[in-house]
């Protein structure tokens, strides 16, 4: 081997991670990642929203209280979001770049399209990241010309890095070979809900047990068929605590009336990052009833926090060997079940030595789902990619 070849060997890999916008929980995964000296990390933005951006899911404008921008090396185009100079910027900073393997998150925004346009055409290691589940609401004849064209683009593709137990199972439905598919991390801020873990109580302490749910207040996400669930006896102290917004609120307040539960029922609005893991620790029961959850971070946050959780099937944090297995780990109805909800409220609502047992396991689950978590999976997916390449 020449000296020329082994010095490039020896260079830390450049690696792209191309993305649509920045995210809360992706920031702190990009700073360790940065910090590995075996990579040269840059991630490229379609849109870097320095002032936040609007959430229909939320009904509002927001912007995350949490250094979205910091410890990393990012590049996004000053251009207009709409001005197809913004793709030519993208593309040639790509190109200037010469980047060994590409990560691409996603593969529906222009962000990703362009990644995947340019790992095309010059043949560079391309990944793809994501948490798409097989449950997805894609139906018919949509569905079916969605899938042909994923089956095109993952056998074209190097790998991807799977999120869990389902996100492995959509890869390889659509024709990924085993092998290419990597183990990774949808990170959480495990740390920081771990930390704010309340004191343990006693079980027999007299105290309201604390029924959590946190998110938008849209139909997707499945809020009314946990309000209807709430058929607790009246006799005993509990309260229902609904944590976030959007434009299924004032109906979602009707059918909190409807069921007589206004005294039982708290609506606590949208909350900021930093405010979250307080939150979080005086829940003891997390309910996460969505009709349809690519992943469920939540539920990986309370989990952290030391609740005990119950999630639809139509999420994609469960199955055996993920962070969620019914009646180890958790408690898993199936979606849109009210009655089944409802069940598994009662049940938890009168154990709390099954209470205690899950949310001890939850913990252990969820201690590697953190951004250190991201950093090391994306890395060893990054340089496996990268090391045919050189």
């Amino acid at each position: 081997m020449t000296a020329a070849l082994r010095a490039q060997r020896d260079e830390p890999v450049r690696a792209a991670l191309v993305l649509d916008h920045p995210a809360q929980y992706f920031a702190p995964a990009f700073r360790l990642l940065a910090a590995d000296p075996r990579l040269r990390t840059r991630v490229y933005y379609w849109n870097h929203a320095p002032d936040g951006t609007y959430d229909p899911g939320f009904a509002r404008h927001v912007r995350w209280n949490t250094d979205l921008h910091g410890g990393y090396d990012w590049w996004s185009s000053s251009r207009p979001a709409s001005d197809l100079g913004r793709a030519a910027d993208l593309l040639r900073h790509l190109g200037r770049d010469r980047p060994e393997a590409v990560l691409c998150f996603g593969w529906a925004t222009p962000a990703a399209r362009l990644g995947i346009v340019h790992a095309a055409a010059t043949r560079t290691p391309l990944l793809y990241f994501g948490d798409t589940n097989p449950r997805s609401p894609v139906k018919g004849r949509l569905r079916r010309l969605r899938g042909l064209l994923l089956r095109v683009m993952f056998r074209i593709a190097a790998g991807a890095v799977a999120t869990g137990a389902f996100n492995r199972e959509f890869y390889l439905a659509h024709g990924m070979a085993p092998d290419r598919v990597h183990p990774g991390v949808c990170p959480a801020y495990v740390d920081r809900f771990a930390a704010a873990q309340r004191v343990p109580r006693r079980i027999e302490e007299a105290r309201p047990v604390v029924i959590g749910f946190a998110g938008k207040f849209t139909r997707v996400k499945g809020v009314e068929d946990l309000v209807a669930a709430a058929r607790l006896p009246r006799d005993e102290p509990w309260e229902l605590r609904l944590i976030g917004d959007g434009p299924q609120r004032p109906e979602i307040e009707a059918l909190v009336d409807e069921h007589g539960l206004r005294g039982r029922v708290r609506f606590l609005g949208f909350k900021n990052t930093d405010e979250l893991p307080a939150l979080f620790s005086d829940i003891d029961i997390m309910v996460m009833p969505s009709r349809f959850e690519p992943r469920g971070l939540v539920a990986i946050g309370a989990m952290a926090a030391g609740a005990a959780v119950i999630v639809s099937s139509a999420t994609g944090v469960w199955e055996p060997g993920d962070a969620v297995e019914h009646d180890r780990s958790g408690l898993v109805f199936p979606a849109a079940d009210v009655d089944a909800l409802a069940q598994c409220l009662q049940r938890l609502m009168s154990d709390g030595a099954l209470r205690t047992r899950l949310a001890r396991e939850s913990q252990a689950r969820v201690v590697d789902l953190g951004p250190d978590g991201f950093a090391a999976t994306a890395a060893a997916a990054l340089l496996t990619v990268a090391k045919d390449r050189r």
